[in-house]
C-alpha cells in the first residue's frame, strides 16, 4: 500500500476525469514518457521499475483509470535523490514520483498543453515551453545584448521550494474553473517527500519545509512554476522592460547603469509580493550582477561575450563550463559509480560518448565549438583511462602500445558527426 500524501483535496464538487484520464490517454502518456524508452527514470518509493511496470502495463492502466474514475486515486509521497553540486555544500534535490503518478501527471500535462488552458506563454519565458528552450533563450539574449549596453543577471532564490502552494492552487482554480483536473493538480501541489532518519537531516539542510514549495522532479512542476510567475512576467510588459526568464534564471536589459539599478529594485519588489527573493547586489560571489557594456555574462551554461574579432556578441562555452562538464562526466562515469549502478563497461563506453555527442549537439552553434570539440574528446579519453586504471591497476596504460591505445579508444577516438546527427537537445 502506497503512503498517500496527507491533506487530501475534497473532490466531490468536481466531475470525475473520465475522458481526460481514460485508459487510452494514460497509455498515450506512457508511450511519450521517458519510462517507455531504453533509458527510463528511477523508481519511486514503491521500488517499482519501469521495466516491471511495463510487464503488466494493460492491467496496471486499467486499474489506474478505474481509481481515477471512482475518485479514489491518491498520489504517493516522493522519493528524494540528492545530487552533489560542484563547489557547494548543498546538494541538488530531485523528488521522484512513483511511475503511476508520473503517468497521471504526464497525461494531465498533455491535455493542458494541447488545450492551452493555463496562461503560461509569453514573450519573456523560455523554460519548459513547447517550441522553446535554452537555444531560443540564448539567441534572444544575444539579440538584446546588442541593443542594450547594460543588463541585470540574477536568479530567484530556492524558487521551486519556496513557491507558496496557496498561490499555485488559486491560479490553477482560476484558470481551470470546475475542471475535473483541479483537485488532482492540487493534490500534486501538496505532494510531500517520504522522510527517513537518513534523509531528514539532508532535507533540513536544504531548507525544505512541509507545506511550502512545488517539488522538482514531478512532470507538472515546470508548468506550475511558469503559472506562478505569469503575473511577474506580465509586469515587465507593462513596464516596457526587456527580460528573459528561463525558470528561475533572469536577464533584464537596460540602456544605462542607473536604469539597471532601478531594475534591480523593480525585480525585488515584484517577486517580494509573492514571497520570493533574489540575492542582493554584491561582489563577484553574488548571483546578482549588473553587467557593463561588452562585459561577459554567464547565462544558461554559456558566456555571452563581445568578440573584437567578430565585431559582435557571441555565445561561448568558456573554460568554467567545460570544467563543470569534465567534473560531471568524471563523477558519472567513475568505476565506483558505474559498479554501483550496475553498468557494464560496454554500456558505459556507449553512454559516455553519447553524452559527449549530446554536449556537442547542444553547443554546436557556439563561437568556440571547435575548442569544445577538442576538449570533450580529451575528457572522454581521460575518463576512459581512469576506468581502465581502476580496473587493471595504476600505471597499466604505460605498457600499452600506441596501436593498442588507438584500439582501446584512447588515442584517436572519433565521435559521430553530431552537427548533423544530433537534433535539438535541451538542457545539458
Amino acid at each position: 500500500m502506497l503512503d498517500p500524501t496527507p491533506g487530501r483535496t475534497e473532490s466531490h464538487r468536481f466531475p470525475k476525469p473520465v475522458r481526460i484520464l481514460s485508459k487510452s490517454n494514460l497509455f498515450a502518456a506512457w508511450k511519450k514518457s521517458r519510462d517507455a524508452t531504453s533509458d527510463p527514470g528511477r523508481p519511486g518509493i514503491d521500488g517499482l521499475t519501469a521495466e516491471q511496470f511495463a510487464f503488466r502495463i494493460d492491467e496496471r492502466l486499467v486499474a489506474l483509470a478505474a481509481e481515477l474514475r471512482a475518485g479514489e486515486y491518491r498520489p504517493a509521497r516522493l522519493k528524494p535523490v540528492f545530487i552533489p553540486k560542484p563547489n557547494s555544500s548543498k546538494d541538488r534535490l530531485i523528488c521522484i514520483p512513483v511511475i503511476r503518478d508520473r503517468i497521471v501527471q504526464k497525461a494531465i500535462l498533455n491535455h493542458l498543453v494541447t488545450k492551452q488552458r493555463l496562461p503560461v506563454e509569453n514573450e519573456f519565458s523560455f523554460g519548459f515551453l513547447k517550441g522553446r528552450g535554452t537555444a531560443n533563450a540564448l539567441d534572444r539574449a544575444v539579440e538584446l545584448r546588442r541593443r542594450y549596453d547594460w543588463c541585470l543577471k540574477t536568479d530567484i532564490e530556492a524558487f521551486f521550494d519556496r513557491i507558496p502552494r496557496s498561490d499555485a492552487k488559486q491560479r490553477v482554480s482560476k484558470s481551470l474553473g470546475r475542471s475535473s483536473l483541479v483537485p488532482l493538480i492540487h493534490s500534486f501541489i501538496d505532494c510531500e517527500i517520504k522522510h527517513t532518519k537518513f534523509t531528514r537531516p539532508k532535507l533540513d539542510k536544504q531548507g525544505i519545509k512541509a507545506g511550502l514549495g512545488v517539488r522538482q522532479g514531478m512532470p507538472l512542476s515546470p508548468l506550475l512554476a511558469n503559472l506562478v510567475l505569469s503575473d511577474f512576467d506580465a509586469s515587465f510588459r507593462a513596464a516596457k522592460i526587456e527580460m528573459i526568464r528561463y525558470a528561475d534564471d533572469l536577464l533584464v536589459f537596460f540602456h544605462s547603469k542607473a536604469a539597471a539599478q532601478q531594475g534591480f529594485e523593480f525585480v525585488k519588489s515584484q517577486l517580494g509580493a509573492q514571497g520570493l527573493t533574489i540575492p542582493e547586489l554584491g561582489g563577484d560571489t553574488s548571483k546578482t550582477q549588473i553587467v557593463a557594456p561588452k562585459q561577459p555574462v554567464d547565462f544558461l551554461g554559456l558566456e555571452l561575450v563581445h568578440s573584437d574579432k567578430a565585431g559582435d556578441y557571441v555565445k561561448r562555452v568558456g573554460r568554467k563550463q567545460i570544467a563543470k562538464i569534465e567534473k560531471r562526466l568524471e563523477e558519472e562515469y567513475s568505476y565506483e559509480n558505474l559498479r554501483k549502478e550496475r553498468v557494464t563497461f560496454q554500456q558505459a563506453t556507449v553512454d559516455l560518448w553519447r553524452s559527449i555527442a549530446s554536449y556537442l549537439g547542444i553547443y554546436r552553434n557556439t563561437y568556440d565549438w571547435t575548442t569544445l570539440d577538442s576538449e570533450l574528446r580529451r575528457i572522454g579519453r581521460k575518463v576512459m583511462e581512469g576506468i581502465f586504471e581502476d580496473v587493471f591497476g595504476s600505471g597499466v596504460l604505460r605498457r600499452v602500445t600506441p596501436e593498442g591505445r588507438e584500439f582501446l579508444g584512447l588515442g584517436t577516438l572519433d565521435i559521430p558527426d553530431v552537427a548533423n546527427d544530433v537534433g535539438a537537445v535541451e538542457d545539458a
